[in-house]
């Protein structure tokens, strides 16, 4: 007679709940990444429109008077270096700067700074958000 247990209980882990919690935790990250702003955040002023320009090279200016290039803080001063350096040899018409300026910075600020952008011969597009993003 055989008195052994017919029923065996599988002692393997099953890996489908945790490979269906990293799939859940990829699709959190993807989609936080997506509503990031790049450095600080920043008040941007409101538009009706808005455009998106890729492959550019961006400077923050805080309300706080910080400044960033590519999410990178630098002095004032050496925005221009920062600048020169990124849009080495590259043709006039890939020379994109966007601008993430603070709504609450003083005007004569973003004036210096387009100054610099047009002795550097880029092209500045000042980023902002559009109404529905309220």
């Amino acid at each position: 007679m055989d008195f052994g247990r017919r029923n065996k209980v599988a002692a393997e882990a099953n890996m489908s709940s945790i490979s269906d919690l990293v799939f859940l935790l990829l699709i959190f990250f993807i989609v936080m990444s997506t509503m990031a702003v790049n450095g600080e955040m920043v008040n941007l002023p409101k538009t009706s429109t808005g455009e998106s320009v890729a492959g550019a090279a961006s400077v923050t200016i805080t309300k706080d008077l910080k400044y960033m290039v590519n999410n990178t803080e630098v002095s004032k001063e050496e925005v221009k270096d920062k600048l020169t350096a990124l849009m080495a040899g590259k043709p006039d018409d890939k020379r994109t700067v966007i601008l993430n300026v603070d709504r609450d910075v003083p005007t004569g600020e973003t004036i210096e700074l387009f100054s610099t952008l047009k002795v550097l011969r880029c092209n500045p597009v000042i980023a902002t958000r559009t109404k529905k993003e309220e």
